[in-house]
């Protein structure tokens, strides 16, 4: 009796669980928030990998499908915003389907793999796969790499299979619509290149429509599973030294299959295998889940189906509500994407979330485009005997830092990864410790590939475990902040603000002494652990000043302004306005850089002249898209300011200003800002108006008169004493301007 009442209590707690699922609002909006711009492209394949190595993560796309010749396309994250448009497009089109991305040749670098499912001529001709290289954050827009045995491929995965350390290429061939049957192979990498001929084949000739790498048997090398539109999904299990070609699993199920994934569903250490049915060509068209008996092989009946059919096609797991299971994010063509909660024994059988819209999903992936939910995790892994493969605690990855075997710190040669499924495969098995350091996400945003308009993400309104913030995050230095952890549970804190100082309080005040831009992080203690998160740049302090001199000049001669900047923050462009304003007018006449620090740079145009309000705005652009470094944090001359004033007498005020369209202001690429400003001043004088009151006479005469023979004020101009031009203020300058203003001399030479 008393074991009847366990098993109804147990069944009752999983009813109440998937019930409070059922009743709980999952934090995935259901209208994107980011799209492409691009149509026509019919993106199907979809990897998320940072390229130019800036830290953010950007986005892959292989474009085509089997519907349009279509270049592939690459979108750069600008500080974790993405572009609506593509900031890379291959030179090649192609009828492609899904890509994979990694480091193949080991120079640090993301490549670019691409399986191209047609020929140039459609269905009637096959086609060769491609790989572009990257070499300096940007892979070249041409193939250097294809295949020398034309194929139909529609997918592809990296995955080190014969334990050397680097990323050899599994690709699934046929073409299920014609019935054109080909072998499935693999392509090995020999020193950082792929082998123009498969150096693996399947003895079976098929119609596979996806491939994956998973280590299934726990056994540290990596297995190989196929989707088959001709028969039942597969596993060709890894020896170590040799993949057999006859796969040793296979489903239950002959029925059309599109997509499929590893992952541990269940929680018990062993991988599951997630796929995507899809009923276009037969079958139910069901999600299933093939649950992994514990000694590495999989039940051939499933253990989970999902309520529907359909097409299916993208899948992704993700534990998006941490709390310690993954979830399942799945897709459809012409239906809307969903999620599927793990109750902990399986998933929902019917969706927890549905998008607002109906899609043509071909990929999935769960991704944080921002990067603001990362935090640093460090896997240590003691039990490491006999074996090369070895998973994360946590997947998806946003990156991998570094991997660290028995002590040393491993270069890009002796080691390769998957970021989505989160396994590291070593050139050689460690003996002691493996250490792998990783970038994890607790709020990854939803994404698709959608081929039937625009790619797309779902953003997570979830917030991160460890979350803090600050009252100020920008401002003059000295710069007083409040911070705040609201992190629920803390019990711990350890702040450490950029400048070398720390705190160990909840709420700590910390006043910054130094310009600068801060990483600000936090290390505290919640409920399930230590968490550690970082913000890069989050507080901003300035120094920032703009100088405009004091000058006194005289009439018609060109007035040179130069203009001293200090920045403490590295500049890639800036926008100075200046308002000249007198009397007199003055008359601008261009722009001198000698000796400016601004010299070098790309592009320097005038933005607005007003010659009623005497108001000037010059944008300068360093050039950073072609190579040159920004402006260094310092401080010199940027601009020599060159006028001239057709009368003198009065003060002309230099000042920055708010002109009809700009403003002053300087851009450090991570912020922009406008810098303090003083006033300069330009006394105008003419030679020979040695009192400084704007005219030359007799006056001029008394005062250098008084000057010279009785300690008078000096000469206010600095030249306009010397009205002889002879050097000197002396008595002789006096002799020559009474001479002016009474018999018609020579007038002060300076204005000649």
């Amino acid at each position: 009796m008393s074991i009847v009442r366990a098993i109804l209590y147990t069944c009752l707690i999983c009813i109440i669980k998937i019930n409070l699922i059922s009743a709980q609002t999952v934090p995935i909006e259901t209208s994107p928030f980011w799209q492409s711009s691009e149509s026509n492209l019919y993106s199907t394949g979809m990897i998320w990998r940072d390229c130019n190595n800036d830290g953010y993560i950007d986005v892959f796309y292989s474009n085509g499908n089997d519907i349009v010749l279509a270049p592939n396309t690459i979108y750069l994250s600008d500080h974790g915003e993405l572009p609506a448009s593509a900031s890379w497009v291959s030179a090649n089109s192609e009828y492609s389907g899904h890509c994979a991305v990694g480091d193949i040749n080991d120079d640090g670098w993301a490549d670019f793999f691409v399986s191209n499912f047609l020929g140039q001529d459609g269905f009637s001709t096959a086609n060769f796969s491609n790989l572009y290289l990257n070499s300096d954050g940007l892979p070249n827009q041409s193939p250097d790499w294809s295949n020398t045995d034309s194929i139909y491929s529609f997918s592809c995965a990296t995955g080190d299979v014969d334990g050397d350390g680097d990323l050899d290429i599994a690709v699934a061939t046929g073409e299920p619509y014609g019935s054109r049957k080909i072998v499935d192979r693999i392509y090995y990498n020999v020193n950082g290149s792929f082998e123009s001929e498969p150096g693996w084949q399947s003895q079976a000739m098929t119609e596979a429509m996806d491939v994956t790498w998973g280590d299934v048997d726990n056994d540290g090398d990596l297995d190989l599973a196929f989707a088959y539109n001709d028969r039942p999904p597969a596993i060709f299990y890894n020896g170590g030294s040799f993949l057999e070609t006859t796969p040793s699993w296979q489903a239950d199920h002959n029925e059309s299959s599109n997509t499929l994934i590893f992952g541990d569903v269940n929680g018990d250490g062993w991988l599951d295998l997630v796929v995507a049915f899809n009923d276009q060509l037969g079958g139910g068209g069901y999600f299933r889940v093939y649950y992994n008996d514990g000694t590495g092989q999989l039940d051939g009946n499933y253990g989970w189906q999902s309520s529907s059919g359909g097409y299916g096609s993208g899948l992704a797991l993700y534990d998006y509500d941490y709390d310690g299971d993954l979830d399942l994010a799945a897709g459809r063509w012409f239906d809307k994407a969903r999620i599927y909660e793990n109750t902990g024994i399986g998933f929902t059988l019917t969706p927890v979330w549905r998008a607002d819209a109906s899609t043509v999903v071909e990929e999935m992936a769960w991704v944080d485009v921002d990067g603001h939910g990362l935090e640093p995790r460090a896997d240590t892994i003691s039990n490491v005997a006999g074996k090369k493969v070895y998973y994360t605690t946590h997947a998806p990855l946003y990156a991998i830092d570094s991997v660290m075997v028995d002590g040393a710190l491993l270069g890009h040669p002796q080691f390769c990864y998957d970021l989505i499924s989160g396994w590291v495969a070593l050139e050689v098995e460690p003996t002691t410790e493996l250490i792998i350091c990783s970038q994890y996400s607790f709020t990854n945003d939803l994404a698709i590939s959608h081929w039937d308009t625009y790619n797309m993400v779902w953003g997570n309104s979830n917030p991160s475990p460890i979350l803090f913030s600050a009252d100020t995050l920008i401002g003059f230095a000295p710069l007083e902040v409040n911070f705040s952890d609201q992190s629920i549970g803390a019990s711990e804190w350890n702040w450490e603000f950029g400048d070398m100082q720390t705190s160990e309080i909840a709420h700590p005040t910390h006043t910054y002494q130094q310009a600068g831009s801060f990483d600000v992080s936090l290390r505290n203690l919640l409920p399930d652990g230590p968490h550690f998160r970082s913000t890069e740049k989050m507080i901003i302090t300035l120094a920032d000043s703009l100088f405009f001199p004091e000058l006194e000049l005289l009439v018609n001669q060109p007035i040179v302004v130069p203009i001293s900047l200090t920045n403490a923050h590295p500049l890639q462009k800036l926008v100075l306005t200046v308002s000249f304003n007198g009397p007199p007018d003055l008359n601008y006449l261009g722009l001198d850089l000698t000796a400016c620090r601004s010299d070098y740079f790309q592009q320097i145009s005038i933005l607005e002249l007003d010659t009623a309000a005497n108001n000037l705005a010059i944008e300068f652009i360093v050039g950073i898209n072609i190579g040159k470094p920004p402006l260094s944090p310092g401080t010199g001359f940027i601009a020599n300011l060159i006028f001239s004033a057709a009368s003198s007498g009065g003060e002309v005020r230099l000042e920055t200003v708010t002109t009809s369209s700009e403003t002053t202001v300087l851009d450090a690429g991570y912020i922009s800002y406008e810098p303090y400003s003083n006033i300069g001043l330009i006394n105008i004088g003419e030679c020979g108006d040695a009192s400084g009151d704007g005219h030359v006479n007799v006056g001029d005469a008394v005062y250098l008169i008084n000057f010279i023979f009785r300690d008078g004020l000096p000469p206010s101009v600095f030249v306009s004493g010397d009205a002889n031009c002879d050097s000197f203020v002396n008595v002789g300058d006096a002799v020559y301007l009474i001479n002016f203003v009474f018999s018609d001399g020579t007038p002060p030479c300076c204005n000649d």
